[in-house]
C-alpha cells in the first residue's frame, strides 16, 4: 500500500508538472519557476536541507561497499583504513559533481544496466546459487533437496541472466545513442 501511495504521489506531481510547463519541462522541475518565486525558493531550500542532511547516510553506505568490494570490509575498523578511505571517495565524489553539470546521462545509463541486473540477472543468479548449496549440502546428507531446481526451471533462470544482459546493453546502447543532445 506504502509503496502504491508514493507511486501514485509521483504519477501526481509529474503530470501537473508536465500539464503546467508542457514539453518545456525540466528534469528538475523547479528550474522551470522563476527565481523570484518564494514558493520556489522554499522547495529549493527544502531540496537543499534534504541532500545536505541525507548526503552522510547515503555515503556511509558507499564506503562500506566500495572497502567491502575490494576486500578491506574487516579492515575498515581501523581508523587509518576508515579516514583514508573517507578521504578518497569524498574527493571523488565532489571532483566528480564539480565536473559534471549534467547527470542525466549518467543517471540514464546507470538505470539501464543496474535496472536490469536487479531485475533479471540478481534474482536468477540468486535462485542458482540457492539451489546448488542447498544439492551440495544435501548430497554430502544422502538425501534428496527439497529446493532443488528442474532442468526447465535451472534453464529459465539462464534465460533470464541472458536477457537481462541484452536488455542491459541494448539500453546503454539507447542511452548513448541518445546521449547527442545531452
Amino acid at each position: 500500500v506504502g509503496f502504491g501511495l508514493a507511486a501514485a504521489l509521483c504519477g501526481v506531481i509529474m503530470g501537473s508538472g508536465f500539464l503546467t510547463f508542457g514539453a518545456a519541462a525540466q528534469g528538475l522541475i523547479l528550474n522551470n519557476f522563476a527565481t523570484s518565486d518564494p514558493l520556489a525558493f522554499i522547495a529549493r531550500l527544502g531540496i537543499a536541507v534534504s541532500v545536505l542532511f541525507s548526503y552522510p547516510l547515503l555515503f556511509l553506505g558507499l564506503r562500506d561497499g566500495v572497502l567491502s568490494a575490494v576486500g578491506l570490509g574487516k579492515a575498515a575498523a581501523r581508523n587509518d583504513v576508515h579516514r583514508l578511505a573517507t578521504i578518497l571517495l569524498i574527493a571523488l565524489v565532489n571532483g566528480t559533481a564539480c565536473v559534471l553539470k549534467d547527470l542525466g546521462l549518467i543517471v540514464a545509463l546507470g538505470g539501464a544496466v543496474l535496472g536490469s541486473t536487479l531485475v533479471y540477472i540478481m534474482p536468477a543468479l540468486m535462485s542458482l546459487r540457492v539451489s546448488s548449496r542447498q544439492a551440495a549440502a544435501t548430497k554430502a546428507a544422502g538425501i534428496e533437496a527439497p529446493g532443488k531446481l528442474s532442468k526447465v526451471e535451472t534453464g529459465f533462470n539462464y534465460f533470464l541472466i541472458g536477457l537481462g544482459a541484452f536488455l542491459a546493453v541494448v539500453g546503454a546502447a539507447t542511452t548513448l545513442a541518445g546521449a547527442g543532445g545531452h
